[in-house]
């Protein structure tokens, strides 16, 4: 069953069976490419929402599910930073689809790499295809006539192989400058923050979210901007601050890329 916050909202991360391999391969792949994103310094603050990279909060409903907003969001967001299907108001991918169709943890919970593994290898359709949100597992009703939206890669945020940790900072900065977002694990014992920042410690790591900027001023020493998939109703529209680390915020973070020249592609079976 999946958990459920204090405050009556879901959550839904199971940190994925085979996620040590995963982050070591990421690393043996990515870890050239990552350094040389570090050799950039950072700006004191950024907000991917402000280039129009980010779409509309979404809402999990009462589902685990988090993993999936999560990975999803990872894809839109490297859609809408290619500049490739359509923007924000379009490149709205079917949660739903994942629920129905990928066998992933459904509602029970799951690890947010497997949208993006699935995204890469076969591709996730758009919701104005697919259908609406419901917020349960039902019957899948993929068709031949809906298309299928590829990411080329996706990986791990860290420039070291580091199993179960946060990421390091610097890193998941690096990362969101040049993919636009990332997504994470994080302890949800925290409380609705509304315009304020969220500190503290935690480690029951539990749900999965997204980040999309900082600020370096905010907070004890900085705080990134945290996309929840609780509705707009929670936080500051869907958003909260949140100081660096806390609330492990930023554990085992993931990045996702598509090349502008990718179309999406018709099912294949």
């Amino acid at each position: 069953m999946p958990l459920i916050t204090p405050a009556g909202y879901y959550t839904g991360h199971v940190r994925a069976a085979n996620k040590d391999f995963l982050i070591a391969l990421s690393a043996r792949r990515h870890r050239r490419m990552l350094a040389g994103f570090l050799a950039v310094p950072p700006p004191s603050s950024w907000d991917s929402r402000a280039l129009g990279w980010v779409g509309a909060i979404k809402n999990q409903s009462q589902c685990g599910s988090c993993y999936i907003f999560s990975g999803t969001f990872v894809l839109e967001c490297a859609y809408n930073k290619a500049g490739v299907g359509g923007g924000p108001d379009k490149m709205v991918l079917s949660e739903e689809y994942s629920l129905d169709c990928l066998n992933v943890g459904g509602c029970g919970g799951g690890d947010n790499t497997s949208i993006l593994e699935a995204a890469k290898n076969k591709g996730i359709p758009l919701t104005a295809d697919y259908g609406p949100y419901q917020g349960h597992e039902s019957r899948c009703k993929f068709s031949q006539t809906m298309k299928l939206f590829m990411v080329n890669d996706w990986g791990f945020a860290g420039s070291s192989q580091n199993y179960n940790s946060v990421t390091d900072t610097a890193d998941i900065k690096a990362a969101i400058m040049n993919y636009g977002c990332v997504g994470c694990a994080v302890d949800a014992g925290f409380n609705d923050p509304g315009t304020g920042v969220i500190s503290g410690r935690g480690n029951n790591i539990d749900h999965d979210v997204a980040l999309v900027g900082w600020d370096d001023s905010k907070g004890n020493g900085g705080a990134w901007i945290m996309r929840n998939s609780w509705g707009t109703g929670w936080g500051d529209g869907g958003y909260a601050w949140i100081e660096y680390g806390a609330y492990s915020i930023g554990t085992e973070s993931v990045w996702a890329v598509v090349n502008a020249v990718t179309p999406p592609i018709d099912w294949v079976p």
